[in-house]
């Protein structure tokens, strides 16, 4: 898929002059109650179309929330969802309305395969198949798949003007309740397609297909556990861990009230408090003068006396030295001059 098609997520909408003249190819006289699908639904425009020209339900599912939010209207079942995460009962679909990504899914696969093989279970026996794609990708793999599982097939090119953009081709087929390959049906299509001569669907056509009756009938499955990331990072943020009062209680420090020691406070103390960064930033005025105190402690190592002594060994008395080291913290404190003049942004070392 071109860039520009990913950025809209592969969404091309079908024409409304293809989808009234579908209309027009398939009835439902006897009104059968009955369940459209379109698990590419885009903004719900073909779904809810079809659905009430067929008086069907119609449930759709559709990964773009703003399209999906479109789609929402009067009792439609709608998943906001990727549709690989869905769960959906099969053969519960007396219409399947299929017009998928055009795109590559990997390892030499099409989208428009992998949908057409993961949506076909989901729809009943003698149920219709309407599967839009590009007219060049109808490759023999596709072919095959089509005259396993639908007879009564039907392959129409869309109108001249709306041909030019994407050279679409819709199939109409219906699925058989035990697939197994024709090889009068694989022939037919083939013939169609090599011959670049396909009918044109033509406003007003004349019925070929009737929705059968639904075959399972009562609740069915069709709910998603994919959850869209905008909608976690909400949740998160309203009731995710850092709203948890315990959290917020560790990691807040607490103003505690002013204390007074119970004896003065000696240079050595300071110093320590300094140096362990509890007075850094505090600012002394002393003498119309102000300073910002920073301090930190410094890590030193110095060399001892060594230690010599003498040893009884087993050859006689040995003379042993023993090197000695120490380490220690040096505190160093610096106040910076704030005081407006010549000296601003100047510094002393204080001795401790």
């Amino acid at each position: 898929m071109h860039i520009q098609g990913r950025s809209i997520s592969g969404f091309y909408p079908t024409p409304p002059s293809v989808l009234e003249t579908i209309g027009s190819l398939i009835t439902n006289t006897a009104q059968h109650p009955g369940r459209l699908l379109d698990p590419c639904a885009g903004n719900g425009i073909p779904l809810h179309y079809l659905a009430q020209t067929w008086n069907l339900s119609p449930y759709g599912i559709e990964l773009d929330r703003q399209r999906a939010g479109q789609c929402r209207s009067g009792t439609a079942s709608i998943l906001h969802s990727d549709a690989k995460f869905c769960e959906v009962s099969r053969e519960a679909f007396s219409s399947l309305f299929l017009n998928p990504p055009y795109d590559f899914a990997g390892q030499g696969v099409r989208t428009e395969e992998l949908w057409l093989k993961r949506w076909t279970p989901m729809l009943q026996p003698d149920g219709l198949l309407i599967y839009i794609i590009q007219e060049h990708q109808f490759s023999e793999t596709i072919l095959y798949y089509l005259s396993n599982y639908y007879r009564d097939v039907s392959l129409f090119r869309f109108p001249r003007e709306e041909y030019r953009a994407f050279n679409q081709a819709v199939f109409i087929g219906r699925r058989v309740r035990t697939p197994n390959p024709s090889e009068t049906v694989k022939r037919q299509l083939w013939r169609q397609l090599r011959s670049n001569n396909l009918p044109e669907l033509t406003t007003h056509a004349t019925p070929q297909y009737t929705v059968p009756p639904l075959l399972l009938r009562g609740e069915i499955t069709f709910q998603t556990t994919w959850i869209d990331p905008t909608e976690i990072y909400a949740e998160a943020h309203d009731h995710g861990l850092w709203k948890d009062p315990q959290v917020t209680d560790l990691l807040t420090f607490h103003q505690h009230t002013t204390i007074s020691p119970l004896l003065p406070l000696r240079k050595g103390h300071l110093t320590r408090l300094i140096t362990a960064g509890l007075y850094n930033n505090t600012i002394i005025e002393h003498d119309n003068r102000r300073w910002l105190i920073k301090g930190r402690a410094r890590k030193t190592t110095k060399e001892l006396s060594p230690i010599t002594e003498m040893i009884e060994t087993k050859e006689g008395p040995e003379e042993r030295v023993t090197l000695r080291t120490i380490e220690k913290y040096v505190p160093e404190i610096r106040a910076f001059d704030l005081t407006p003049g010549p000296s601003y942004g100047q510094f002393i070392n204080v001795e401790c």
